[in-house]
């Protein structure tokens, strides 16, 4: 079985659902031909673009809202995604917005708050996961380290930490090096990474990467709050079906220096309290066992 292939637009979701219930949303397909049709010159007929269905998906979304003080909060959203279709092949394809990627249940803005605390390099895993977010749906510190282990090794231009069909890193940094000159002196700064935050040479060197991404993504001339799904949105509109295609997690490596003094006090098992609960059965209202 074939792995699906993504579709991606250069429109954040809030204006893919403007446009989708004005009827305007087939005007960002006319140059969008279907992944299967062949790059090599072999055919003689000139590329046909994606067709608009009227059939459409529900997936779920964490996205980064506002609450009632102002503080962006993880919140769960079902956003409806519209299927394309090719009028060759007749294979269909989800159409997805810049700030929602394929196989992530996190939209971008969220990956890019978590990943940018923990490149900081004060916070661990924990931290970021558990007192620097809000809401109910926040990410588990393992979904941010395999983020930041994704993410680290796609911009390193490595294949492991790529999803089918991606663009290659080393793609996007040699067109980014030739339409924006000051990114040419990323490779010369100098980044640091905290040593309580790895224990391996490799998780180092993709931590590195990390922080390289996240500095690239300031350099560009972007006026919008989230750099990154600025970025995707050029990314994709190069022509790209699919803009920033890291996975989630690599392997199976050691995340980072255990430290005990970070443990939360509800963790603890206290040595008063009883294990199991002394009442065989159903425990009466208002019990506090």
């Amino acid at each position: 079985m074939e792995a699906p292939i993504p579709i991606t637009i250069p429109v954040t979701y809030d204006t893919y659902a403007c446009l989708y219930s004005q009827g305007l949303l087939e005007s960002f397909l006319c140059e969008t031909i279907c992944p299967k049709y062949p790059h090599d010159c072999c055919s003689q007929d000139p590329p046909t673009a994606l067709e608009l269905t009227n059939c459409t998906v529900d997936r779920t979304a964490f996205t980064l809202e506002k609450d009632d003080y102002d503080i962006d909060t993880v919140v769960e959203s079902r956003v409806k995604i519209v299927l394309v279709r090719c009028p060759i092949c007749k294979s269909r394809y989800r159409l997805l917005p810049a700030d929602i990627l394929p196989h992530k249940l996190y939209t971008l803005p969220v990956i890019e708050l978590c990943v940018c605390l923990y490149n900081r390099g004060d916070l661990s895993l924990r931290q970021v996961a558990w007192d620097q977010l809000y809401g109910e749906r926040t990410p588990e510190h393992t979904t941010l380290h395999g983020w930041s282990e994704g993410l680290g090794a796609w911009w390193q231009g490595r294949t492991i930490g790529e999803v089918a069909f991606c663009v290659p890193a080393t793609r996007i940094q040699a067109e980014l090096e030739i339409r924006f000159s000051q990114v040419k002196s990323l490779h010369s700064i100098p980044v640091w990474i905290n040593p309580q935050r790895y224990r391996s040479q490799g998780r180092c060197e993709r931590l590195q990467a990390c922080k390289r991404f996240e500095i690239m993504s300031t350099m560009l001339d972007s006026q919008n709050t989230w750099k990154w799904c600025q970025l995707n949105r050029l990314i994709i509109s190069w022509g790209n079906w699919l803009g920033l295609g890291f996975k989630t997690g690599i392997c199976c490596t050691a995340i980072e220096h255990p430290n005990w003094t970070d443990m939360r006090l509800w963790l603890k098992i206290s040595k008063k309290e009883p294990l199991s609960c002394p009442i065989h059965g159903r425990s009466p209202p208002g019990d506090s066992k």
